[in-house]
């Protein structure tokens, strides 16, 4: 057995501790951590303190905890020599140009994916979302994609343990339904998710995969349900050809 690296045992908890709070809709208080992340108080607070000196994580005035201004430039730092985003950035804009809608390309991050590219629509109405966003698995076009390509057992793990909370008032929260999502988008390479991440927008969403099939990231195409157009094939088409060619092998090497 490998020996353990001192201080290898608090730094795991430390960065576990720092995803939980950046996988967080909203910043979680100090209550919520106690009773999510199953660390003693002391822990907590020696943690917390230890994230909250190095500028990790920021104590709001309610006493929650979100994401620190050293984390910004450190997220932005990776971002910018991010490879698969430098990439895909010109599959991406000529999605966008074809739909006239916006296009986000996610990667995986703790327990779902982040936003690290966002190609706006044109038009006047656009999406809140950001880059360095969060997104749960369940709830999103980029999230069932990419579960959509998970090998067998692992979404099974998912379907069995994960907690299936809504986000808005349309989100999947039955296991059994979600799966029969998953398994639809695994049969026509792509999912649509109506306001289930974000009320009054619909998406269209599909994984990238590596050389070996595995997922490493989706894309999206979102729409303003009131600009959704009944021939829903111009978004799944380019959408389909967009994640086509960042599947491919060449893409990865």
């Amino acid at each position: 057995m490998a020996k353990q690296v001192q201080g290898t045992q608090s730094f795991a908890r430390s960065i576990g501790l720092l995803q939980h709070i950046c996988d967080r809709r909203n910043p979680p208080t100090l209550a919520k951590l106690l009773d999510e992340c199953a660390f003693t108080r002391p822990t907590l607070y020696r943690l917390l303190n230890g994230l909250e000196s190095e500028g990790l994580v920021v104590q709001l005035k309610d006493k929650s905890y979100k994401p620190g201004p050293r984390l910004v430039n450190l997220a932005r730092s990776a971002l910018t020599k991010s490879d698969i985003r430098d990439r895909a950035r010109d599959a991406l804009v000529r999605v966008r140009d074809q739909t006239g809608e916006t296009v986000h390309l996610a990667v995986p991050s703790g327990e779902g994916l982040v936003y690290i590219d966002k190609i706006e629509s044109l038009e006047t109405v656009r999406m809140n979302s950001t880059i360095g966003t969060f997104v749960p698995l369940h709830s999103s076009g980029v999230g069932k994609a990419y579960l959509s390509a998970l090998p067998e057992e692992k979404l099974t793990v998912f379907l069995e343990n994960a907690p299936l909370e809504p986000i808005t008032p349309f989100t999947t929260t039955d296991p059994i339904k979600l799966r029969a999502q998953i398994d639809q988008c695994r049969t026509q390479g792509f999912v649509f998710d109506s306001q289930e991440n974000e009320t009054g927008i619909a998406c269209f969403g599909a994984p990238i995969l590596d050389e070996n099939a595995q997922p490493i990231g989706a894309v999206s195409v979102s729409v303003p349900l009131f600009r959704l157009k009944d021939e829903t094939s111009r978004y799944s088409t380019a959408l389909l050809d967009c994640v086509r060619e960042l599947s491919d092998g060449e893409f990865q090497r």
